[in-house]
């Protein structure tokens, strides 16, 4: 780190943002687009995706979870990592 040079982050500023419901809007938002994504990437006959939005406290978290249809867990993957990519917009 330079001399004088003194990194501060707003704690505040991030607290609040965090805590703010549009901000747990847009988590269940891009969750379920991700999700979305995720189905129509899975192979035919598959897609079974089931998504977990949570809140706890002050923290709000958003998940995919992979597709239960297929037993490869690889297959799960890639429709998963195709919806992250799909979801991005």
């Amino acid at each position: 780190m330079a001399d004088g040079f003194r990194f501060s982050s707003h704690r505040r500023a991030i607290r609040d943002l965090l805590k703010a419901s549009s901000t747990r809007r847009l988590i269940e938002e891009r969750t379920r687009a991700i999700e979305a994504e995720a189905k129509r990437a899975a192979e035919p006959d598959a897609g079974q995706f089931r998504t977990d939005l949570a809140e706890e406290g002050s923290r709000v978290r958003g998940a995919v979870i992979g597709d239960y249809a297929t037993s490869d867990p690889a297959e799960s993957r890639r429709a998963l990592l195709r919806g992250l990519e799909g979801g991005r917009t």
